[in-house]
């Protein structure tokens, strides 16, 4: 009886570990295709998340609708993702990915562009403040 118990709490101990473990930059290298847009209450189109996105493993996001390559980072330190979260409240409970234009800025928190993000297998969801979540599926 005390196996089965001490078994059951470590199983679910491990779950819950597993469940925390916060998302890599490797797991969203490659292209994703938009399957469903982000729009604004008015629903005029997100222009922060476009047709085809690409995450390169220099840490660049590139997409069609991006003047230039922004840089990326998933799961900033918990002082700048508190920020993120402060300025952009409705993306509590998922993962943070920052993307920043100005490739000479190293602070992280004076990052102007926050995303919710939230990997499952090949679909990945992006959120920006204002904005209902976008859609993507690995190309």
């Amino acid at each position: 009886m005390k196996c089965s118990i001490f078994f059951s709490a470590t199983a679910i101990a491990l779950s819950l570990a597993a469940s925390a473990l916060a998302l890599d930059s490797a797991a969203l290298l490659g292209r994703w295709q938009l399957v469903e847009p982000a729009r604004d209450e008015a629903g005029k189109p997100c222009p922060f998340v476009g047709q085809q996105i690409e995450f390169t493993a220099d840490g660049k996001m590139i997409s069609a609708n991006m003047p230039f390559p922004f840089r990326y980072k998933v799961n900033p330190d918990k002082g700048d993702a508190a920020t993120a979260l402060t300025k952009n409240p409705d993306l509590q409970g998922m993962e943070i990915m920052l993307a920043n234009p100005n490739p000479s800025q190293s602070d992280w928190s004076k990052a102007p562009i926050a995303y919710g993000i939230e990997l499952k297998g090949s679909r990945l969801t992006m959120k920006v403040s204002g904005y209902t979540p976008a859609q993507y599926k690995k190309k």
